[in-house]
């Protein structure tokens, strides 16, 4: 019995040192790649979030490109940073739903020699928490029917229903818009409360919202301060509510924004003077603003392939006699224009919100491939804001031109040199929920364009014109899917279907079809030079991908070309082109070299392609 236990304690000893061992192995290669430069880290199990969602969680972050390019200082492992990180990451899982998520470091695969590490972590994470239902209990409404007609438009309008996975900051975004829903109806003073009954058993949870409105409150004086040349009732011209109106938090903001459309003022603050621990009614509000510069200016040169050597410069005066009236002075210059200089005399909200009227006479020169012309013009626009994101113009112009063609078209009309005057309306309906602005990753942008010359209007030439333009944008995963489809037709009732060359359509350029030079698409003269046409259709399709720093890449696919004849559209005529390009993401817009290779066209001449801004 003795030689027996002796042989248990040996082998418990063994298992001791061996289960130490371990540990101390363990250990020592949890550290031993601390300060090992981190080049990759992975993630398996991530069904909801991508990679990068997940880095923005960690400290931890891979050594990119550039900074071994520029031999930067390079990211490097840390233990601590790690078992920090894996618990951020499970954090953000928790608040994303997913309340039983697993995370762990699976391998860190090393790179002794040269001191580099590649880190790779698991993530199961297990069913999400859902929305089972959402309750409302509204105090202190003797209304019921007012009370149950709050409910449904706060559970309609709810980011968070019943089946939708559960986030802490759905639901937090779902009680500022209720909050923000009793200020709109005057109760500035709504407390709202809510529960979290969660069943484990189906992991799906109710919500229950218990609102207090307390009274209602009313809007009391208004004080403005901080300007100097706009005059205070100028100012007050644009309250869209007034002393003693219920208290709406939409009104406020509606002021605020229609302060700042004027384009006169760098900061717009409207403020109620609320007091949460004491509440008052009614509530007064603060206007605080800071005026721009009356006189303002900009200037700016470039290049492209097409514009070549380019500058413009802007002079601006605004709050003419101390009203909200601008005036603008543009003037540019390049190889396409050059020169042009325009003086605008704007009105914004002209006896209602959302109306401005402008005056803008200009002279101006074209140097197009078909065409050299001079212009001296005036043009009287009126536009209406019908929402954020539609817009609608009208416009009256005169104009009188002096042309210069590069050879006679097939119009009967010799047009080495042409002095006629031009006289129409012009509208324009642009729908645009395109973000962001300048170089948009989601949305839409529709325009339709219509010009009537002559006829009534008197002029040397009758025709009109119509053109559609859709564009989509759409995000997937790093992708950015850019789509535009163009279409336009001209229609004259001259005897020859004379069309001023300055209006037909164009196809070939850096923003059309890129696999052939400007205008070098659709009818020609006999010498050869473009001669446009009356009808046009045009399609892109372009592919974008962020690579690092500002720098994309981009592949696309154009296609289309322009006929003699007023809406003749023969898609087996169609020119098309492939090819690629990178862009530089600057403050004024992506900087654009392309190049595009002509599919059927007997040179195949590729065209290569400068300038800014996205090509549509």
């Amino acid at each position: 019995m003795r030689t027996k236990k002796k042989r248990w304690l040996w082998q418990d000893l063994q298992i001791l040192f061996a289960a130490l061992l371990l540990c101390l192995v363990n250990i020592f290669s949890a550290t031993s790649q601390n300060n090992y430069e981190i080049r990759k880290i992975k993630f398996k199990g991530n069904k909801s979030f991508s990679k990068s969602e997940l880095i923005e969680q960690t400290a931890i972050y891979e050594t990119s490109f550039l900074q071994r390019l520029q031999k930067k200082e390079v990211a490097l492992y840390n233990q601590e940073f790690m078992e920090s990180d894996l618990a951020r990451i499970k954090a953000f899982y928790q608040t994303e739903g997913f309340l039983h998520a697993e995370i762990h470091l699976d391998s860190l695969i090393m790179n002794d020699k040269k001191q580099r590490v590649n880190i790779l972590i698991s993530i199961k994470e297990n069913e999400p928490i859902t929305t089972d239902s959402i309750s409302i209990n509204i105090k202190t409404l003797a209304d019921e029917s007012e009370e149950e007609r709050i409910s449904r438009r706060i559970k309609k309008y709810s980011t968070l229903k019943a089946g939708s996975r559960f986030r802490d900051n759905d639901l937090y975004s779902d009680i500022e818009n209720i909050g923000t829903r009793f200020a709109n109806a005057g109760y500035v003073y709504a407390k709202i409360d809510y529960d979290l009954n969660l069943k484990q058993d189906s992991n799906k949870v109710n919500i229950s919202y218990e609102i207090n409105p307390n009274e209602i409150s009313h809007i009391g004086e208004t004080s403005i301060t901080g300007n100097k040349h706009i005059k205070e009732k100028v100012i007050r011209r644009q309250l869209t509510y007034a002393s003693g109106d219920k208290f709406s938090k939409k009104e406020i903001e509606a002021t605020r924004k229609k302060l700042y459309d004027l384009q006169l003022f760098r900061i717009v603050s409207v403020t109620p003077q609320t007091n949460a621990g004491s509440p008052q009614t009614p509530i007064p509000v603060n206007i605080i603003i800071q005026e721009m510069p009356k006189w303002s200016s900009k200037f700016g040169v470039g290049y492209g392939t097409e514009d070549r050597l380019r500058a413009f410069g802007d002079l601006t005066y605004r709050g003419l006699f101390g009203g909200t009236s601008r005036l603008n002075l543009h003037l540019k210059h390049s190889y396409l224009m050059p020169y042009y200089a325009g003086l605008v005399w704007t009105e914004p909200q002209f006896l209602q919100s959302k109306l401005s009227v402008s005056v803008n006479p200009y002279a101006k020169q074209e140097n197009e491939p078909g065409y050299n012309a001079q212009f001296l013009g005036i043009h009287f626009p009126v536009s209406y804001k019908v929402t954020d994101k539609i817009s609608v113009s009208h416009a009256y112009y005169i104009e009188r031109v002096n042309l210069q063609a590069t050879g006679r078209d097939t119009y009967n009309i010799v047009e080495e040199e042409l002095l006629y005057n031009k006289s129409g309306v012009t509208t324009s309906i642009l729908f645009s929920n395109a973000l962001p602005a300048i170089s948009p990753t989601r949305g839409w942008g529709i325009s339709f364009n219509a010009k009537i010359n002559g006829y009534i209007f008197g002029s040397d030439f009758d025709y009109s014109l119509l053109k559609l333009d859709i564009r989509k944008y759409q995000r997937i995963e790093k992708f950015v899917l850019s789509g535009r489809v163009m279409l336009g037709g001209i229609y004259s009732s001259e005897p020859t279907g004379f069309v001023p060359i300055e209006d037909r359509f164009f196809s070939g350029g850096s923003i059309s079809n890129r696999g052939w030079a400007r205008s070098a698409l659709g009818p020609k003269r006999s010498n050869g030079t473009p001669m446009g046409g009356k009808s046009i259709m045009e399609t892109n399709f372009e592919v974008r991908r962020h690579v690092f720093w500002k720098i994309d890449l981009a592949a696309f696919v154009d296609a289309g070309n322009v006929w003699q004849d007023a809406y003749k559209y023969r898609f087996d005529e169609f020119a098309c082109a492939v090819g690629g390009g990178i862009r530089v993401d600057t403050p004024i817009g992506p900087i654009r070299l392309d190049i595009g290779f002509p599919v059927n066209n007997e040179k195949k001449t590729p065209q290569f392609f400068l300038s800014v801004g996205q090509a549509f």
